[in-house]
């Protein structure tokens, strides 16, 4: 009787620890970190290029007056509180639309493509 009993009981924690393993299989990660807490860190008035920008940024969204002017849409990530840039979008009618951008990164360039200055605007919640 009691050979019985301890084969029911290792049949059960064979069977719960089979359950734990395949749940612990099914858990979900979160996705990987877009921001990056140093991503404006280059930028800095009267040294950053209008070259290094468009190297460390990628292509800007917007581009005004023969390109003194760049700008970025960028979100930003709660978990590591770093800033990513995000594409820009366009409805079906064409119309820019901002629902992934939180910001906008505007760039001011002199003539010779110095920074000038630059400015960070909340653009959504």
């Amino acid at each position: 009787m009691r050979f019985g009993t301890n084969l029911n009981m290792n049949a059960k924690w064979l069977l719960v620890s089979i359950l734990a393993l395949a749940l612990a299989g099914c858990a979900t990660t979160p996705p990987p970190l877009k921001g990056r807490p140093d991503l404006l860190t280059f930028l800095s008035d009267g040294k950053t290029t209008r070259s290094e920008a468009i190297v460390t940024l990628g292509q800007p969204s917007g581009r005004f007056e023969s390109e003194k002017i760049l700008t970025y849409r960028l979100g930003f990530e709660l978990r590591n509180n770093g800033y990513y840039v995000v594409e820009r979008e366009t409805t079906t009618n064409g119309w820019p639309t901002w629902t992934a951008a939180k910001f906008s990164l505007v760039l001011v360039f002199d003539d010779t493509g110095i920074l000038q200055k630059h400015s960070l605007v909340k653009v959504n919640k």
